[in-house]
């Protein structure tokens, strides 16, 4: 890239400042514990906040309305007071009334006016006998009781009762009481502080329920999770106990079933695994309900393996000798045939079967044969010279591999099935076996053909094998060439 092309800002230290390449950004992880948590606190301090607010506002408008008719009443009482020395002009009256209601804390101001809106009595002195001058925002009073709630920038918050003075159906005069919401404020500011300290013990004691609650709920999760890392790694023996018979409890359930049922499977592969090869055990295991593999003609390797002049050796050995020989064959013939892919088709009482290219398709399977055939004898030989060690006969065995084409897939019933290849060319297998001599691997054209570049081979001829119709050219494997 250009020096055009390149990004602006780039400069010495770019890379340092960048993520190492191939590496995702590192991502802030909460556990589900400190999530739960977070979201239960956040929940309750919202309802805790909303229950207060509403609590409070209704607190505020109870004592507001409780002061208006403590403040109504006392206005009334006042008024009905103030008549007759209106009327009779007795100035000394209406100035004690006036003290008198000074007395009451939540009283801040009262003015007795005339007709005229003279003022006749009022708690300030200095204003007796001058015109009544009323604060804005009051509205004028007019022949009704007029209440109305303001805010005096020396007095502070008010509420103003203007109640008219009606002598004998004429109104005569009016009188102003100012009521304090001081009071108001006062008790609002405990009540909040109160509600304030409340929430708070509930906000701390909530926080600490829902440390509890989460801890309860994510901590048969986080044992899930454990089980379930377990199982990644291949352990199946893994099993839950169900504490609760909730949502997590059925979860938990599920997952001893899965962890059960991939237990049973894994030991199903295991054992499966011992007679063929893995790919034969994954393909059963894709459809198990099935059970098995479609019928096909394909090419194949067939190899057959046997042990030589075994009877008269059987005849000489105790039973358990016999047996353990041939178990130490078998696992010889099994660990080499699935060391190279094969699929070990079936035991052959000395001998076995083995097929290459099937059920899971190989493009040099012929050459695994080969290669499988030359690690059989191997195996063989060093078996036996084990068996001359140990003071006990040794064995050899003659192999025959054919290539071509067979029908390859599952036979049998419901109960019991087999997945194997039938065809000309599997017996054309058995008959090469047949006529190898002790210790020789015997191929035919067909084989040698797919291999002879990788192989040392020598030919043996034509030769007339037996059910053969029409002589076959054979093959005697020697060894492989240095680059296969």
């Amino acid at each position: 890239m250009s020096d055009e092309d390149s990004p602006q800002g780039d400069g010495p230290g770019t890379a340092e400042r960048r993520p190492a390449s191939g590496s995702p950004p590192a991502r802030l992880r909460l556990s589900l514990k400190l999530k739960l948590s977070l979201l239960i606190a956040i929940l309750l301090i919202i309802t805790l906040a909303l229950v207060s607010a509403f609590l409070l506002h209704l607190k505020q408008t109870k004592l507001t309305a409780e002061m208006t008719k403590r403040g109504l009443t006392i206005a009334r009482d006042l008024a009905a007071s103030a008549k007759n020395p209106i009327v009779t002009h007795d100035e000394l009256s209406l100035n004690l009334l006036v003290k008198d209601a000074l007395k009451d804390e939540d009283v801040v101001y009262l003015v007795i006016t005339d007709q005229d809106g003279k003022v006749l009595a009022h708690s300030d002195l200095s204003l007796v006998g001058k015109p009544l001058e009323r604060r804005r925002p009051l509205a004028p009073l007019a022949e009704e009781l007029l209440v109305q709630a303001y805010t005096d920038p020396a007095l502070g918050p008010l509420i103003d009762f203007a109640v008219p003075l009606v002598f004998s159906k004429v109104r005569v005069g009016a009188l102003y009481l100012g009521f304090s919401r001081r009071s108001i404020g006062e008790a609002l500011v405990k009540a909040r502080n109160e509600t304030i300290l409340i929430s708070v013990v509930m906000v701390l004691a909530g926080i600490g329920g829902a440390v509890a609650l989460s801890t309860a709920l994510s901590r048969p999760i986080l044992r899930l999770v454990d089980a379930t890392r377990a199982i990644a790694g291949g352990n199946y023996n893994v099993a839950l106990a169900v504490t609760s018979r909730d949502e997590i409890g059925a979860l938990t359930e599920s997952f001893n079933q899965m962890a059960t049922s991939l237990r049973e499977k894994e030991m199903i592969k295991q054992a499966f695994s011992r007679y063929v090869s893995r790919e034969v055990v994954e393909e059963v295991l894709k459809d198990p309900e099935r059970a098995a593999l479609k019928g096909e003609r394909r090419e194949v390797t067939v190899l057959f393996c046997d042990i030589r002049r075994f009877t008269p050796l059987a005849a000489r050995l105790r039973a358990e000798e016999v047996v353990s020989l041939l178990n130490e064959f078998y696992a010889l013939m099994v660990d080499t045939t699935l060391r190279y892919d094969g699929t070990l088709d079936k035991f052959l009482g000395d001998g076995v079967m083995v097929v290459f290219g099937a059920p899971i398709r190989h493009g040099d399977h012929s050459l695994r044969a080969i290669r499988t055939a030359l690690a059989m004898q191997a195996g063989v030989v060093e078996l036996s010279q084990r068996r001359l060690r140990e003071g006990k006969e040794p064995i050899n065995v003659g192999i025959g591999v054919n290539t071509g084409v067979a029908v390859a897939g599952t036979v049998g019933t419901e109960e019991r099935m087999e997945y194997t290849v039938i065809g000309r060319h599997v017996n054309l297998a058995a008959r090469l076996e047949e006529f190898a001599k002790p210790g020789q691997i015997l191929i035919s054209r067909q084989t040698y053909k797919a291999v002879r570049a990788s192989v040392l081979a020598r030919s043996q001829g034509v030769v007339q094998l037996r059910d053969e119709e029409e002589p076959v050219e054979v093959y005697e494997i020697l060894g492989l060439t240095g680059e296969a």
